[in-house]
């Protein structure tokens, strides 16, 4: 296919920005390329909102009101630093200073080690009083950032049936400075990695109702798989809605999502999360009174509601990279491996959009996520701290599989699972449990051609 360079000069927020665009560009390596087809106006939006995605973002005051606002504190300066090419992150090498690394996070939380977990019980993240409800590291001038961490890895030895060993890593925080006090005795950790953004817009667009339909909660048809839905509190508190994204599926949306992340992360005001404080608490005074990018021509935010329209947009439009090698005999024989090792039961390969979107080229889409979106018992193994919503610290989403063999040709980074710990495909299939646990011990008795064949159908996706 003939790929067209295109120079594209448009004013938002007030300020000039030009870059360079491919037109009828072909598959790509990232996830970050329009779906092909999309209107000519939503293909001009979809640039644009790239552009925002990856600005990097001043603390006020600035002489630029379309990018100021950025913290107090933070975690990144830009969207695209935590997700390069829409792609996932990665995890600190030992010893590094962990507020280097944009793309991890930590999330604070009660633990509720005393209560026994309730599936159906639902409670916000609500953090701890000091810190708020994730750990920011960065912080504007005259701030004192929250402070700072490193991680070392223990390691075990997983031997496989064939008597390979492969070594497994647990990640261990070690806390160096606390800037605002200790922790809350009650609050607990969970590490996590930014996620790839991959075929979001399709995966928002699943209707519920399918959703709903694939959870079988007390394993009626008693094949060890219990997946259930994610069930949260809608806007208004006043019902209970699907949870979609996010590693526990505790937001229902694309634009709740990438909200929640530009208040969080980046600690900008926006429609849905209008504190220009982003997580500060009470506690953190100077935070509080320092000031912001609110603007009356941004609607009184610091990302108004046509940057955030913008982001969605872009974000809800990147095309996930076709799957590829299908007429290969290893792909094939990859397939039927995963088939038999009932991988397939929570990494459904099949989905289709509804018709309620508000982009014609996402209706009524057949696509191969390979997740179910549901939420399933991992394991002690990789539990997180604390309980989120309804899903319970050893429950974590489905995670879809499609463009997985891409991570670190899209990035550069590489890191599996909810925190990066694996550091291969291999390493995040022997850390499954629970649920899992029989799929698990199916591969583990896999000789090494049938590994390897797995391995390669999973990079195809």
């Amino acid at each position: 296919m003939t790929e067209k360079l295109k120079s594209i000069t448009f004013l938002i927020a007030g300020v000039y920005v030009s870059f360079f665009c491919f037109q009828n560009v072909a598959i790509a390596s990232d996830y970050s390329s329009p779906l092909t087809g999309i209107a000519l106006e939503d293909k001009l939006d979809f640039y644009i909102g790239e552009a925002v995605f990856q600005k990097f973002w001043v603390p006020s005051p600035s002489s630029t009101t379309a990018s100021d606002g950025l913290g107090p504190l933070y975690n990144t300066r830009s969207c695209n630093s935590c997700h390069i090419n829409n792609g996932r992150g990665h995890a600190p090498e030992t010893g590094v200073s962990g507020a280097s690394v944009p793309s991890f996070l930590i999330r604070l939380g009660k633990s509720y080690k005393n209560t026994s977990p309730i599936a159906d019980f639902i409670y916000p993240n609500i953090g701890d009083k000091h810190y708020g409800h994730q750990f920011q590291g960065q912080s504007s001038p005259g701030i004192l950032p929250e402070g700072d961490y490193y991680l070392t890895y223990s390691t075990h030895i997983e031997t496989l049936t064939d008597g390979t060993k492969v070594e497994l890593r647990t990640p261990n925080i070690h806390w160096t400075s606390l800037n605002y006090g200790d922790f809350e005795d009650s609050t607990d950790v969970t590490l996590l990695v930014s996620p790839a953004l991959v075929g979001m817009g399709l995966l928002d667009n699943i209707p519920s109702d399918m959703i709903i339909a694939n959870a079988d909660p007390s394993d009626k048809d008693s094949d060890g798989i219990s997946g259930r839905v994610s069930w949260i509190p809608n806007s208004n508190g006043n019902e209970n809605i699907v949870g979609r994204f996010g590693y526990k599926a505790a937001t229902p949306s694309i634009t709740a999502q990438n909200q929640l992340a530009f208040n969080t992360d980046l600690g900008l005001s926006t429609p849905l999360n209008p504190s220009a404080s982003g997580d500060c608490t009470e506690y953190q005074k100077t935070c509080i009174d320092s000031p912001n990018g609110n603007s009356t021509h941004l609607d009184n935010l610091e990302v108004d509601q046509q940057q955030s329209r913008l982001v969605d947009l872009f974000v809800s439009l990147s095309s996930p990279p076709a799957m590829r090698n299908l007429s290969d005999t290893t792909f094939l024989e990859g397939k039927k491996v995963f088939e038999q090792s009932a991988c397939a039961s929570c990494h459904i390969p099949k989905m289709k959009t509804g018709e309620s979107s508000s982009f014609a080229i996402l209706k009524n889409r057949t696509f191969y996520p390979f997740t179910d979106m549901l939420l399933h018992d991992m394991g002690p193994g990789l539990a997180s701290g604390f309980q989120s919503f309804s899903a319970t610290p050893n429950e974590w989403r489905t995670a879809p599989l499609w463009g997985i063999g891409l991570s670190e040709k899209t990035s550069g980074r590489v890191g599996f699972l909810h925190d990066g710990r694996a550091r291969t495909i291999e390493e995040a299939i022997l850390w499954h449990g629970g649920e899992a646990q029989n799929s698990k011990e199916y591969y583990k008795q896999l000789n090494k051609e049938h590994r390897k064949k797995l391995i390669y159908f999973l990079e195809s996706l």
